[in-house]
């Protein structure tokens, strides 16, 4: 029996190699009627303006001050989001089926390791596809650093989907 897709997982940054991976899921969500889920993950906003200003903001503002900061910039990022997939739909799908269906779709906002969030989505959301894009650096850095994608791979339970940057 070949297997169904009724619950994909997007995970995303919005680059051009995101936006290929969009076009995919699309392409999922139309044939098995799937479920899709936008998952974008941010690094600690805490710990970006910490750097910037010099300081441990958590310490100067409290636990309480820290909380407020962080929820503030997943706010701001959940609303960018929204409006940017509302965007991409709009252009890319000739179908109004998938752009309302993207227009709609859940969007969760996470801090942290991508790979690591992205794994942890996967496995206790219940998806049976992960899709996500990939910057393509090349096999060297790709060793040396490490990247999203060939980490998600390696540890995913689920299949991957993983949607290179085209040739131009």
């Amino acid at each position: 029996m070949l297997p169904q897709y009724r619950k994909i997982l997007y995970a995303t940054d919005l680059s051009a190699t995101a936006r290929q991976a969009l076009r995919h899921v699309a392409a999922f969500e139309e044939r098995f009627d799937a479920a899709v889920t936008v998952l974008h993950v941010l690094p600690d906003p805490l710990e970006l303006f910490s750097e910037q200003a010099g300081m441990d903001l958590e310490q100067a503002f409290g636990e309480d001050g820290a909380h407020w900061i962080n929820q503030g910039e997943y706010a701001r990022a959940g609303k960018a989001m929204r409006q940017r997939l509302e965007a991409l739909a709009a252009e890319d799908f000739s179908s109004e089926r998938s752009a309302r269906h993207f227009a709609e779709a859940e969007v969760k906002i996470v801090c942290g390791d991508p790979a690591e969030q992205i794994l942890q989505e996967a496995q206790k959301g219940g998806y049976e596809l992960v899709v996500m894009g990939t910057h393509g650096h090349g096999r060297l850095l790709g060793m040396v650093l490490g990247s999203v994608a060939q980490q998600t791979i390696r540890s995913s339970r689920i299949p991957v989907l993983v949607v290179p940057l085209p040739d131009e």
